[in-house]
């Protein structure tokens, strides 16, 4: 079998994971050749990310390392080191609300303990304060009526008022926002990885087979009959993670695969309308997690609103075998997601169906909405999967903690006996266990993007 390159590491998957590793493995000595099926980096679900960058979570570790995500963005060019020709990706801070109801309690109550052992800051607004920076007076004329629980469109009482959970307040965390341009983003790590000289990219393959040699990673072989000689293998397929585990594990010698927590695809859409009249939502706009109606919303260039779903109970969820296989025109969801912002938002103008607009994307999800950045039962083959939906933000540190695990491993120490305590450098508060990212662990009880 002729070698068509060797490296240290190989990383399957070119999105802002597979990148993010790659550029903290070849700072840190290693050679790294990554492996993509697109013609670029960033041509995934990457690049359908909604780019939300957020510091709550119902995990503290979640949270622990959302907040060490912030800071890393805060410094983004810093953190590229080398001149991009198209600019670098920017983070726009907007902050976030989430409107204290009974039905966002326990999810407030959860994230505002954790924001307060962190030091991450927070406002209680009370109903006047709300309706003064956020109600149909203020710029961006939001209702602030009770309008759950969130329906199906079909359902004889979409729209229909009959909550009594009005909005007592609100709490706003400043520190949020979001970044427009995820694309831009790995395009800027792809070329601080270049700048390294120590990182490849084949475009146009796929892998096919690992490649074990005394049941320990030796490489992969690709597509077009070729391979690559790796002692490390890195699995960041995004969607696909759960096919290339399957490929993996199906090698000659491979050991069972011992995986408690698994990935799956999951079809997504996203939807955009245009700002209601005389709302400037792109400059006044916030992002909001609304329990009431079931969506996620945040600003979007060209004085549009992005909404995205937070999965509501109602909703039925579109888990696919294969992501390569996912509808690509919209289903009602997409609908009913403009018609629960319109419940939001009154003034809203619903668009035709000559002007509809959106994405859809496949998230690559694990059961409990948490990532796992871990090794595997295979010698030297390593995962960072389930990271679609709320990992964008954490791109860089996530990096810069599979490179660290990589490290540990072939120096001998055992990830599962002796996690390794992730220290939080950028934001200085303290370390996190990434034990909660492991394959081996209990679910967090967590059944939302919301993670």
């Amino acid at each position: 079998m002729a070698l068509r390159a060797v490296a240290d590491v190989c990383v399957i998957g070119g999105g802002v994971m597979g990148t993010s590793a790659a550029l903290m493995l070849a700072r840190g000595g290693r050679s790294v050749c990554v492996i993509e099926p697109n013609r670029g980096v960033g041509l995934g679900s990457t690049s359908f990310s909604s780019g939300i960058l957020r510091t709550y979570y119902s995990v503290l570790e979640s949270t622990q390392f959302a907040w060490e995500g912030y800071h890393y963005w805060q410094h983004w060019a810093e953190h590229i080191g080398v001149c991009d020709d198209r600019g670098f990706a920017k983070y726009r801070e907007t902050g976030s609300i989430i409107l204290e109801q009974k039905v966002a309690k326990p999810f407030l109550d959860t994230i505002t303990a954790h924001s307060d052992t962190i030091g991450i800051s927070y406002e209680r607004l009370d109903r006047e304060e709300t309706e003064r920076r956020f109600g149909p007076e203020s710029p961006i004329r939001m209702s602030l009526q009770a309008l759950g629980p969130p329906r199906r469109l079909d359902h004889p009482e979409f729209g229909v008022l009959t909550s009594d959970d009005e909005p007592t307040g609100s709490v706003f965390f400043p520190q949020s926002g979001y970044v427009s341009d995820p694309n831009l983003a790995v395009n800027n790590l792809r070329m601080a990885c270049e700048a390294t000289g120590r990182c490849s990219f084949l475009f146009g393959k796929t892998v096919t087979e690992l490649i074990l040699q005394s049941g320990k990673t030796a490489g992969v072989k690709l597509s077009d009959g070729s391979s690559v000689a790796a002692s490390a293998v890195l699995n960041a397929a995004g969607p696909h993670s759960s096919t290339v585990n399957a490929m993996a594990f199906a090698a000659d010698g491979a050991p069972p695969n011992d995986q408690i927590i698994n990935t799956k695809p999951l079809r997504v859409e996203v939807a955009y309308v245009n700002a209601p009249p005389g709302v400037n939502f792109e400059r006044d706009g916030i992002i909001m997690i609304d329990f009431d109606t079931g969506v996620y919303i945040r600003p979007e260039v060209g004085n549009k609103i992005l909404i995205g779903s937070i999965e509501p109970e109602c909703d039925h969820l579109e888990y696919l075998n294969n992501p390569d296989e996912a509808s690509s025109g919209f289903s009602e969801m997409h609908t009913t997601q403009i018609m629960r912002l319109a419940l939001r938002f009154p003034e809203v103008q619903l668009p035709s169906a000559a002007n509809t607009q959106g994405i859809i994307s496949c998230y690559d999800t694990t059961p409990d909405w948490t990532p796992i950045y871990d090794k595997s039962a295979i010698p030297g083959y390593f995962m960072a999967i389930g990271t679609s939906g709320n990992q964008f933000k954490n791109c860089a540190n996530a990096g810069a903690l599979i490179a660290q695990l990589i490290d540990r491993d072939e120096n001998g120490i055992d990830q599962d006996s002796d996690p390794l305590q992730f220290e939080l450098s950028m934001s200085g508060s303290g370390s996190v266990n990434t034990k909660r990212f492991s394959r081996l662990r209990n679910e967090t009880g967590v059944d939302s993007v919301l993670g």
